[in-house]
């Protein structure tokens, strides 16, 4: 299978974050045909790591994730590219890798790994869970495929993952002085988040704030007693973080 068909044949199995088994199943077969050893390294209910290598000494690893964002949008191509969800991030860089390790195998390296995880875009759950497998521990050098305008990048921004919540008193929205809204508290502490003036950096660049979702609220006619929101914080650090904050 040539490089285009291998990223359109992953393009077409949906994997939105969480859903990831079709495809992992996918990579396992089509690898091991290949005849590289394969592993699923189990994550949580269908959700597995693909580990795949040669020998007993894979130095250099191939990484990238096997979900994408929703919705699933199935591949189409004109005569210049081919569009789609996971084209670039990152199903087209799977293809890549594999074409890749697959010639220097013909050239006669065999000390390569290939690592692709699961909810990469949510909380890089299968990677944190990828670093407790024994062959981690001969892993000397790490490639991960991720969209850079074909640029080599040698760092990357963390992902500082906020979850506030806010509690409040439930009441009749005919007697609002006797209730005490979460929601009003929350859109207060969200209005300070759009106006924080967050770092830059020289390499990084600008770090991003996204309010990502909002919940709250019990009916039109009752104060809200409790409400939440979700933030992305993308920072110019390099690792990952999640919390919850409660108000």
């Amino acid at each position: 299978m040539n490089l285009f068909e291998l990223t359109k044949s992953l393009m077409s199995i949906p994997s939105v974050s969480g859903e990831e088994e079709a495809v992992g199943f996918y990579l396992r077969d089509y690898l091991e045909s290949l005849g590289w050893t394969v592993e699923l390294q189990k994550v949580a209910e269908n959700q597995s790591n693909v580990i795949a290598y040669l020998n007993d000494t894979p130095r250099v690893w191939l990484s990238t994730h096997m979900d994408t964002v929703p919705p699933f949008i199935p591949p189409t191509e004109d005569d210049e590219k081919i569009y789609g969800r996971g084209a670039c991030d990152a199903k087209g860089i799977i293809a890549a890798q594999i074409t890749a390790a697959e010639e220097l195998r013909r050239a006669g390296v065999e000390d390569i790994g290939l690592l692709y995880t699961v909810e990469e875009e949510r909380a890089s759950t299968g990677a944190k869970v990828a670093n407790d497998h024994p062959i981690a521990a001969k892993c000397k050098y790490l490639i991960n495929g991720e969209p850079t305008d074909n640029d080599l990048a040698i760092g990357s921004k963390g992902a500082f993952r906020a979850k506030i919540k806010t509690k409040g008193k439930s009441a009749h929205s005919a007697y609002p002085e006797q209730g005490d809204s979460a929601i009003e508290k929350l859109l207060d502490i969200l209005e300070d988040v759009r106006h924080t003036k967050f770092p830059n950096d020289d390499f990084f660049g600008e770090t991003t704030c996204n309010i990502a979702t909002l919940d709250g609220g019990i009916a039109l006619n009752v104060i809200p007693p409790n409400a939440e929101t979700g933030l992305l914080i993308k920072k110019n650090l390099r690792s990952r973080w999640a919390c919850t904050l409660i108000w």
